[in-house]
């Protein structure tokens, strides 16, 4: 793992179209390999393994859960700009929790206030590739 100073000296630089088509298609490949087809057979294992129980299903289930876990974190690090796969390196992660009133009619027609908490995580990341910062942004309701 790279240390933040490390992170620090990743000068940003211009990356052609060449690159970027090459990029996106080994990330293709990649994410088709690690995280697309170990999925497929993680579900087909269990609907094989809960009618017949038969324990040696669970060796297999075990080595693709692994991979497709590699495939899923390095897909989420694949750069948005250059599209390189597993290329960036998180800097910062924190956690907002927006209240947001929003206005709905019941049943009888009467406007309703409620609050909706939504937990929001951003993460700023750096690639390694290209020298781009990130920032990515998910929303969840609470």
């Amino acid at each position: 793992m790279k240390k933040l100073t490390d992170v620090k000296k990743i000068k940003e630089r211009e990356v052609s179209q060449d690159e970027i088509e090459e990029n996106e298609k080994i990330s293709k490949r990649n994410k088709l390999c690690m995280y697309t087809i170990p999925l497929v057979i993680i579900i087909i294992l269990i609907i094989i393994y809960i009618p017949t129980s038969i324990n040696y299903l669970l060796i297999p289930f075990a080595i693709f859960f692994l991979i497709f876990l590699f495939g899923m974190d390095s897909n989420q690090r694949t750069c948005k700009r250059c599209k390189k796969w597993n290329s960036i390196i998180w800097i910062d992660n924190r956690v907002d929790i927006k209240n947001t009133k929003t206005q709905k009619k019941n049943l009888i027609g009467k406007l309703v206030t409620k609050n909706t908490r939504k937990k929001v995580t951003i993460s700023t990341g750096k690639c390694t590739n290209c020298g781009k910062e990130i920032t990515v942004e998910k929303i969840k309701k609470i």
